[in-house]
């Protein structure tokens, strides 16, 4: 079925800022010059860049979909690496407009919906609402209606919002358009007295607020053809001649002008008799017969269509001109004049030819700009709708053709048209069918998804009624949970407390053993000996390091952490009473990294003087020759380094010679310290390490020992 008049919803833009665009037509849809588009894109870049090729897309959505999927691919790829989101929705709003020129209204929807889920997640109301509109116009070509309503009144809701500035978010010409495009589904469905409504408010929001003059001109005209839907031929007749005095200030209103000539001249003839303006004005070969028409009227009639079909004709509009013809021989066969009615037929057949030819409804490309139906002003004429449209009119023009033929007894011109109406009516049907099963699968699939979304807001009151039941579980995992970690405080704590107990009992027992009761006895021994000798000055040297020596001890070792200038002070001062006490017997030397600060640097105390009295215990007592012991403290990285080295008889001789004489003995100070050392490192990031390296010689000799100590620094 022709549908003539159409109206439909926007198929609006983002503008591009940085252009012009060229004085269009289509008033609302997204069009722009071509070539002025080609022109500044070779030196465009990022978003700009982006903007024009999306403005490529969007003008060539209708008239090369190739050359539409080019551009808006290009567009959808830069828009991508760049992060810029409302490119990539408007390339993929322009996938939509290709799909949907080409008549595949699923993949149309599927673009459509990405492109309407970006700007929403955006924040760009305002184009939600065009896509939305995109969304509603799919839907009625569909012949899905209602859903055509329903995303047209979502776009509507979100116009009138308030945009945060004291303003709608759609202006009043996106309004009234929006109401004017309600009004096609309510034509289709038979409530032409709604629709009327609308085009009348649209009218008078156009006087209020400028609207330009193809646009009013075309709704002046879709009114006059809604009061004829509704029987009312006086008002029909008052707005076509209203739109006549429209200024001829570009040529779609001329176009427009003598357009509504030929419906004009139709209407004459019925004079309100027609029931629906869709409808083929003629569906049987010649209605006239049914009833006799004023003479008055075959005359207004004739002369209308006449001056239609010469300009039109003339000026390259082959649909309106093959229509007007048709209509003209129709005229002439209710009058009985055979050679005119010939005529004209034959020159629609012309038109109709050249229209199948160009796969086009135009002389000239540029007549494609200009406005001469009224439609295209929303949605321009696809290949597709010029093909199918183009032989349901075959199909009459070749039965009419073909019936007054048969009239006249002219059965071999009959013939020829009758074949080739069988032939249109096969095309048309395979076009139909095709079109008809893309409308059944857009219906299938929005009634899928539909399901989909009932399905899913099932099962989200599920969990909720799940996730209510669930919450007092996990309250009661919760306070498990609180009361595990509160256990595991508890423990945690328990074990500082007995670590602080074992590091205090190691203290004591070191307290215990550090001094050799041997050691004690032998120095108390010297003193009585210095003083028995009558050598005070010795004696009392030897007593006030053997007392410093004592306090030190006692006073360090209730302490964690002592600086390294008190814990040198102690080496130093046991190593000067064992030189006493064992004479000749060894030197030692301590040297200490200048860069040390000895007051500020704190060691755990008497880590090293175990060690110390093994190198002079075991290490010197038989050894022949003096004995030589080196301490070296120095700074490594964030370590503190204490090197002991010995030239001693070596760990293994000593041990040997040891059991033999006291075969129960265990160094138990040695012990302590290593278990200091596990203690401390329990609570150290950085571990304390220990090294104690037998040294040989070339020959595995043994001559010497090494201890080494790393202690993190601690100031």
């Amino acid at each position: 079925m022709t549908i003539q008049g159409l109206k439909i919803p926007v198929l609006i833009l983002f503008v591009l800022l940085h252009l012009i665009s060229f004085s269009q037509a289509f008033s609302d849809i997204e069009w722009y010059d071509v070539d002025s588009l080609l022109n500044v894109l070779p030196d465009q870049t990022g978003k700009d860049k982006i903007h024009t090729l999306n403005a490529l897309a969007a003008s060539l959505s209708f008239e090369d979909k190739e050359q539409c999927r080019n551009y808006a691919n290009q567009a959808l790829l830069l828009a991508e690496k760049l992060k810029d989101q409302e490119g990539i929705a408007a390339a993929y709003r322009n996938f939509g407009r290709m799909e949907f020129y080409d008549g595949n209204y699923p993949d149309a929807l599927k673009y459509y919906q990405k492109s309407h889920d970006i700007y929403e997640s955006q924040g760009n109301a305002y184009l939600v609402a065009h896509v939305l509109e995109d969304i509603g116009t799919t839907h009625f070509f569909a012949r899905n209606v209602d859903k055509a309503f329903e995303y047209v009144q979502q776009a509507l809701v979100i116009y009138r919002k308030d945009s945060g500035n004291g303003n709608t978010v759609g202006g009043v010409k996106d309004t009234s358009s929006l109401f004017v495009r309600i009004s096609l589904p309510y034509r289709v469905i038979g409530r032409s007295d709604i629709a009327r409504d609308y085009y009348l408010n649209y009218i008078a929001a156009g006087k209020q607020h400028h609207f330009d003059n193809t646009s009013m001109i075309v709704m002046t005209g879709l009114l006059a053809a809604c009061y004829f839907e509704l029987g009312n031929w006086d008002s029909c007749a008052y707005y076509f001649r209203l739109a006549d005095q429209f200024p001829e200030e570009n040529m779609s209103i001329q176009a427009l002008k003598h357009e509504h000539m030929r419906r004009l001249g139709l209407y004459a003839l019925r004079n309100g008799k027609v029931d629906s303006f869709f409808s083929h004005y003629l569906e049987n070969a010649f209605p006239f017969v049914d009833f006799p028409i004023e003479k008055s009227k075959i005359d207004t009639s004739l002369l209308l269509l006449t001056t239609s079909y010469e300009y039109m004709s003339e000026n390259g509009f082959l649909k309106q001109a093959q229509m007007a013809a048709r209509q003209i021989g129709d005229v002439y066969v209710y009058l009985n004049d055979q050679e005119k009615a010939e005529m004209y037929y034959l020159k629609s057949v012309a038109l109709l030819n050249e229209i199948l030819s160009r796969k086009s409804f135009y002389r000239y490309d540029s007549l494609k700009y200009v406005v001469s139906w009224g439609r295209e002003l929303y949605l321009p004429f696809t290949t597709k709708f010029v093909m199918e449209s183009t032989l349901e009119e075959a199909v009459i023009l070749y039965e009419h053709l073909y019936k007054n033929y048969v009239r006249h007894n002219q059965f071999r011109h009959a013939l020829k048209y009758l074949l080739a109406r069988s032939d249109a009516k096969d095309s048309l049907l395979v076009l139909q069918r095709n079109r008809e099963s893309i409308e059944i699968q857009t219906r299938y699939e929005s009634g899928r998804k539909d399901t989909e979304i009932l399905s899913l807001q099932q099962q989200n009151e599920l969990k909720e009624l799940q996730l209510a039941q669930n919450r007092w579980i996990l309250a009661g995992l919760g306070g498990l949970v609180i009361l595990i970690i509160l256990l595991a405080m508890i423990l945690t704590r328990q074990n500082k407390i007995r670590n602080s107990q074992q590091t205090l009992m190691f203290q004591q027992r070191l307290l215990r053993t550090q001094m050799n009761p041997h050691f004690l006895f032998n120095s108390l021994a010297s003193i009585q000996n210095f003083i028995i000798k009558e050598k005070p000055a010795l004696a009392s040297d030897y007593l006030s390091r053997f007392s410093k020596l004592v306090r030190q001890i006692l006073i360090n070792s209730v302490e964690e952490y002592v600086p390294l200038e008190d814990e040198i002070s102690s080496i130093e001062n046991y190593l000067e009473l064992q030189k006493v006490r064992h004479r000749d017997m060894f030197e030692y030397t301590i040297d200490v990294d200048e860069s040390i600060d000895l007051e500020t640097t704190l060691v755990p105390p008497m880590l090293a003087q175990p060690f110390i009295e093994n190198s002079i215990e075991h290490g010197f007592k038989i050894k022949e020759g003096k004995g030589h012991l080196r301490i070296c403290i120095e700074m490594k990285g964030k370590m503190i380094r204490f090197e002991m080295e010995d030239n001693g008889i070596g760990r293994d001789k000593a041990m040997h010679i040891q059991q033999s004489e006291h075969k129960d003995h265990r160094s138990m100070s040695t012990d302590i310290t290593l278990q200091r050392i596990h203690a401390l490192n329990k609570k150290l990031k950085r571990k304390i390490t220990l090294d104690i390296i037998d040294l040989t010689d070339a020959y595995g000799k043994a001559i010497g020992t090494k201890v080494v100590f790393e202690i993190p620094l601690f100031k």
